[in-house]
């Protein structure tokens, strides 16, 4: 064998026993192990549809997402229509969260740092509803209109008078037409503000008499109609009153006269 040769048959040698030390020196130093931690996934209630876990968080990223830019819509223009090009844009509905997300949410705490926050915009999705929203506030308007006070213009209170006969049995007195106002004590008991007029015919010494006379009692109102070619509404009244005769052809007047009947009132539109 040439010197080079056994040269390089040395340096071979040399290089296989360096690696062979190194090797050893790396066996026997100690291994430092990482300290390990509990990764928390979310509470997902996966169900047997071939949607992964992946999948599903990213739906429900997606989902807030759009939930949170329909409310801040919802809240600017609930109330009146948002303008477009030509016409008012058609109302915007909001977007469906996925359908496991509910079971989802029955197990999840709102606190949780991933799922909470969708569980609690899915919960103010499900009662976010735009019918009971506005049965609700048809409720509290009707309330409010019936627990304000009425205000009436003065002619409706003004009732028209006709044919009122006389509360005693076989008397022919009636009264034929006439006017009175009156005052609210309830919503539908009211009292004459003053006495009212009303043209009266009624039998003096046997033969029938004409006078005018002056009357004051209270109404009860009945119910509200329209008269046949009449636009303004109208408002039936029952009647009871006591009659003061000023006049029967200079005859007196037997007894007491108690006239009752109904009236009308007209009401705005």
């Amino acid at each position: 064998m040439t010197v080079r040769g056994r040269d390089m048959a040395f340096r071979w040698v040399l290089a296989v026993i360096v690696c062979i030390c190194a090797a050893s020196r790396a066996g026997a130093q100690d291994v430092t192990v990482l300290p390990s931690r509990v990764l928390q996934l979310p509470p997902l209630v996966v169900a047997d549809d071939g949607v992964s876990p992946a999948e599903r968080v990213l739906a429900v990223e997606e989902w807030t997402r759009e939930y949170q830019d329909w409310k801040s819509w919802h809240q600017r223009w609930r109330n009146k229509l948002e303008p477009g090009w030509f016409s008012a844009r058609a109302r915007r509905q909001p977007p469906t969260p996925p359908a496991w997300l509910a079971a989802s949410c029955a197990v999840a705490a709102d606190q949780d740092p991933w799922l909470g926050e969708a569980c609690r915009d899915w919960r103010e999705w499900v009662l976010n509803d735009d019918s009971a929203e506005l049965v609700a506030q048809q409720v509290a308007q009707a309330r409010t209109s019936h627990e304000a006070p009425i205000h009436t213009l003065w002619w409706e209170r003004v009732h028209m008078d006709a044919l009122w006969p006389m509360t005693q049995s076989g008397s022919s007195a009636i009264g034929v037409a006439g006017t009175h106002a009156t005052f609210h004590v309830t919503k539908r008991f009211q009292i004459f503000m003053a006495p009212g007029l009303i043209l009266v015919r009624l039998p003096v010494l046997g033969r029938q008499t004409w006078s005018a006379a002056t009357d004051w009692g209270f109404s009860y109102r009945l119910f509200d109609f329209r008269l046949p070619g009449v636009a303004r509404p109208s408002t039936a009244h029952f009647n009871i009153a006591r009659v003061w005769v000023f006049s029967a052809g200079g005859q007196p007047v037997p007894g007491e006269l108690y006239l009752a009947g109904l009236s009308l009132t007209f009401k705005q539109r």
